[in-house]
């Protein structure tokens, strides 16, 4: 088991002919002789073509032990920085260190590492058991650990490890009992149906890929990494191709998993949920770079900025432009609300300009008609058994998503106050984005 460092993590790919590339004005662009303006047409008279820049600046320690879930929406950059991990990507400059490893000009074989891949990725020839078995077979880390192909000589007496190879491989379709099975097939077979066992697959040893239905294809790739035993696990979104029952059930088993092996992971997701149930911390990606890292609720209470906000959290939060009257009043043209004292020394500087309000739809609550309140119009009402979601319009602009207990009967088209529990306001500089500390 190993902690995993990574320090200033850049990847770039270059542009191609006709390309227009964008970077945001927030980005580091890693540009040579190419003026640092928002967007960059890329042709054939260009001298010196403009890159995409896919990660930038990512500084990310993930302790010995923990499951670090990156999280972010597609085309973040979360999938490449597992890759450069793997050693399946070149880095464009930074260190990546496993343990006390600096592995960048390592090959992927060996960096002790596992991936498990959203695809599953199994051989559709070989069995369940070959399938967990075949990377036990290969690495040198195995044949060093069971005697074989150390460097040492053969003894006279011994059968040469590369015939003892052929002939494992000839007799394993024969019956059990006709099979040759040398000191180190004897130790993959009891890794093997260990890991089978951890995963409750035993019954499935023998079938082929086609036979297995989508949980159990999971299942088998799990079980393909885990009996490595490597320092670390990469899980990129191996969730995603199952239905919304088994995710949840092997959502639960692969943390029961980790918890058990004790192994450093770091699982990749687009799915909040999954991110806010696995996860011992959590980093949120955007646009290439780590916008927060930080434990599930202090992500929800805690975000750094409207990004973080609107990301985690289902259904997102919501946000409205008011105008600051200081000391602690906040107004909009439907309301107007005074926030708690200790609002008061971080509003100072908003005095007569305008800031976002953020509030969450489960913060938003059914009231009687007052100056604080919002008067909405209900546009669409979707009733979940447990909860009951309203999308409701509060002006031209603003739509707003309220979470409401299920015997709280309200139709589409109707007229509502709503009130905002004030304790529970978020509050978010208008220009950067950035939360104001409250």
């Amino acid at each position: 088991m190993a902690q995993v460092i990574l320090e200033n993590i850049y990847k770039s790919f270059p542009g191609r002919k006709g390309e227009r590339v964008a970077t945001p004005i927030t980005a580091e662009p890693l540009r040579t002789n190419v003026e640092d303006d928002l967007s960059q047409t890329v042709d054939s008279s260009s001298p010196s073509p403009g890159t995409v820049n896919i990660l930038r600046r990512i500084n990310l320690t993930v302790k010995d032990g923990e499951f670090m879930v990156l999280v972010g929406p597609s085309g973040c950059g979360k999938s490449t920085l597992l890759r450069l991990i793997a050693g399946l990507e070149e880095l464009t400059g930074g260190k990546i260190w496993v343990g006390d490893t600096l592995v960048n000009d390592l090959p992927p074989k060996e960096r002790d590492i596992a991936m498990v891949f959203q695809n599953y990725a199994l051989y559709p020839h070989l069995t369940v058991y070959d399938n967990i078995a075949f990377g036990l077979r290969r690495t040198k880390l195995g044949n060093e650990e069971w005697g074989v192909g150390s460097g040492e000589e053969e003894k006279p007496h011994q059968i040469p490890s590369w015939v003892e190879n052929v002939v494992v491989g000839m007799t394993r379709s024969l019956p059990k009992k006709l099979r040759y099975r040398s000191e180190k097939e004897k130790a993959v077979d009891e890794q093997v149906r260990y890991v089978a066992k951890l995963l409750q697959i035993e019954p499935l040893l023998n079938r082929l890929p086609k036979q297995l239905s989508g949980g159990q294809k999971q299942r088998v790739a799990l079980g393909r990494a885990i009996a490595r035993n490597p320092q670390v696990f990469l899980m990129d979104e191996p969730l995603s191709n199952l239905d919304a029952k088994l995710r949840a059930e092997t959502r639960s088993q692969i943390v029961k998993l980790q918890r058990q092996l004790g192994t450093t992971t770091i699982y990749v997701t687009h799915d909040q949920t999954e991110a806010m149930t696995m996860g011992d911390r959590i980093a949120v990606m955007n646009q290439g770079k780590i916008q927060q890292i930080a434990s599930p609720l202090q992500l929800y209470n805690q975000p750094a900025n409207q990004f973080v906000a609107e990301f985690i959290g289902s259904p997102p939060m919501n946000f409205i432009p008011v105008q600051v009257k200081a000391p602690l009043l906040i107004q909009h043209s439907q309301f107007r609300l005074t926030l708690p004292d200790v609002w008061e020394p971080f509003l100072q500087n908003y005095d007569g300009r305008s800031i976002i309000l953020g509030i969450r739809p489960e913060h938003l609550s059914i009231a009687v008609p007052a100056p604080k309140n919002l008067l909405v119009h209900v546009e669409l009402v979707e009733a979940l058994g447990n909860d009951t979601y309203l999308s409701v319009r509060l002006d031209q602009t603003s739509t707003l998503q309220v979470r409401i207990a299920p015997d709280q009967i309200v139709r589409i088209s109707d007229e509502i106050w709503l009130s905002i529990v004030a304790d529970k306001i978020h509050l978010f500089d208008p220009q950067t984005g950035e939360r104001v500390r409250g």
